[in-house]
Order: C-alpha cells, then sequence, then structure tokens
C-alpha cells in the first residue's frame, strides 16, 4: 500500500508540470514554419521555429506593455541562436492597420516584433492594409498565418510540425 501511495504521489506531483508544457507546446504559435515571400519569387524562404519563451519582466517594460507578459521568439530553424522576441499586439495596433473594424466573423490575432509582425487568422481569408481608400493593399493570407517585414515585404508561414 505505501509503494502505491508513494507511486501516485509521485505521479501526481509532475502533473502540473505536464500541464505547463503542453500550455507552452499548445500555445497556437508554437512550431516550425516555413516561410514564403509573398510576390517575391527572387528570395528564398527558410524554415522558422516559432517558441513560447518566458514571459517578461514587468520592471524592464514602459507601462504600456505590461498589460500582456507572455512572449514568444522566431528565428531561423538553422540559425537557431539569433532570435527575435514577440509580443501579442495592442488594440491600438489593430487600429492603426485598419483591422479594429474587422467583421465579427473575421478573427486575428498578432504578434509584434518592431520592424516585423506575425498575424494568424483562418485560411483564405483577404486581409487589407491600412485606411479604408480606393487602392488599400490587400493579401489573401492562404496558410491563414502571415507576416510584414518593414522595408522587406509580406511574407506568409506554412506550418511544418
Amino acid at each position: 500500500m505505501r509503494r502505491f501511495l508513494a507511486g501516485l504521489l509521485c505521479g501526481l506531483s509532475l502533473v502540473p508540470f505536464g500541464a505547463s508544457l503542453a500550455t507552452q507546446d499548445d500555445d497556437g504559435w508554437s512550431g516550425l514554419y516555413r516561410l514564403e515571400w509573398v510576390g517575391g519569387r527572387e528570395r528564398q524562404g527558410a524554415d522558422m521555429r516559432i517558441e513560447r519563451a518566458p514571459d517578461a519582466d514587468p520592471g524592464k517594460l514602459v507601462e504600456r506593455y505590461r498589460s500582456d507578459l507572455t512572449r514568444w521568439t522566431m528565428s531561423q530553424a538553422e540559425v537557431p541562436r539569433e532570435r527575435t522576441t514577440l509580443r501579442r499586439f495592442l488594440p491600438t495596433e489593430y487600429r492603426g492597420w485598419g483591422w479594429d473594424d474587422l467583421p465579427k466573423d473575421v478573427r486575428i490575432e498578432c504578434l509584434d516584433a518592431s520592424r516585423m509582425f506575425v498575424c494568424r487568422t483562418a485560411p483564405g481569408t483577404t486581409i487589407s492594409f491600412g485606411p479604408d481608400r480606393p487602392n488599400r493593399e490587400t493579401l489573401v493570407a492562404r496558410t491563414g498565418v502571415f507576416g510584414v517585414v518593414l522595408h522587406a515585404g509580406a511574407f506568409e508561414l506554412k506550418k511544418l510540425d
């Protein structure tokens, strides 16, 4: 009976640890992706990895970023040491891209890295950029995960795992 209880207690002590790992791996963003530039066949794509990172230290953040401490990192699979830290968009950032008035059936979630952002939505969704005007740029998010690098253009990520 003692062995059974000792085994049960050992097993139960691992449940919170296992649950936290499952939460980190099943965050919806983490995984291996193939980056493909939109309309840029001359640029070669790369395999990218997004991973859940430790939460940010609120003491090192300006006030506006303290509302959400969750962070991810993004790196090329071949160069895992060179990582970019990603954080969730603030509501004002969605407004800045003209996405605060998206129809209720279009959901979008974005991560920001200052000079780059990555978003996910339903595959096949057409996303418009900027204020509503006749020459507004659009992108069809074929895979459902797309991004923009400042001065480099748009890309899509295709999940590999």
